[in-house]
């Protein structure tokens, strides 16, 4: 290993989205930490991102990985265009990254040592962050972002040094498994809670312990199309005193579909 210090800072919605878009798969966190470890000891990982709008167990993920969860909360707002709401979406996130970087880099420049810089992200408005870490506070920077949506100008604002993401091959799928597989699981149970919610049965098919086949996109897919044939069905309830929405198995549907 070198002996350099690394200095991880990720763009969490760039890591995901590409993933999820591209290649229809989570981020694989664990792997992001080897990576860096082949630079040096990590000394700073952190990951930018407005949480509450990502899976809560990619938040746990994050903390078993060792890597700090920075939440940028996202600010909507509706204005008024041509007579229509429009909803307009702020996020600071890739801001707040960039100061950090920067900070890193200043303490790292004062105290005369040498750092790696792998900034996680593919997007081309990191370009001046790049910049000004390798020409002012002369560090290394290295991007690591998604094959097929890293800025070319990013990488050569790096000095050309980029360690892109590797991607798993996930067998593919046969979308009537995936479907029955995640109505067994529902079945079986227990719910996490009282009752189940499309977001908790997304939460445990993404789990590898639940064995659902097919990628995250996958089995993502698969619950929008029970929740379209009505094996699921969605409803109004009061629990602890609070509406929620409670998503049940139609069972007599399922073994009509040949689910069960």
């Amino acid at each position: 290993m070198a002996d350099e210090e690394v200095a991880v800072f990720i763009d969490f919605e760039n890591l995901r989205y590409g993933l999820l878009n591209l290649h229809g798969i989570e981020p694989d966190l664990q792997a992001l930490v080897e990576k860096a470890r082949k630079y040096g000891r990590p000394s700073v990982m952190r990951a930018y991102a407005d949480f509450s709008e990502h899976p809560s167990e990619l938040t746990r993920a994050l903390q078993v990985a060792g890597i700090e969860a920075i939440t940028i909360p996202v600010k909507r707002s509706i204005h008024d265009r041509g007579g229509k709401s429009v909803e307009r979406v702020k996020n600071a996130a890739d801001m707040v990254l960039a100061l950090d970087a920067v900070l890193e880099a200043i303490k790292a420049y004062s105290s005369r040592q040498n750092k790696v810089f792998l900034i996680v992200s593919g997007d081309r408005d990191y370009v001046k962050l790049v910049t000004i870490l390798r020409n002012q506070y002369d560090q290394r920077v290295v991007i690591v972002g998604v094959s097929g949506q890293v800025s070319a100008d990013l990488v050569a604002a790096a000095g050309g040094e980029k360690d892109p993401i590797a991607i798993k091959q996930v067998p593919e799928a046969d979308k009537h498994e995936v479907e029955e597989a995640i109505v067994k699981m529902v079945r079986k149970g227990p719910a996490p809670l009282e009752f189940w919610s499309v977001r908790m049965i997304d939460q445990w098919a993404q789990d590898s312990r639940h064995d659902i086949p097919g990628t995250a996109k996958d089995r993502r897919d698969a619950i929008r199309e029970l929740l379209s044939k009505q094996v699921f069905i969605t409803k109004e309830r009061i629990w602890k005193g609070r509406s929620v929405t409670e998503t049940i198995l139609d069972e007599a549907k399922a073994k009509e579909l040949n689910c069960l």
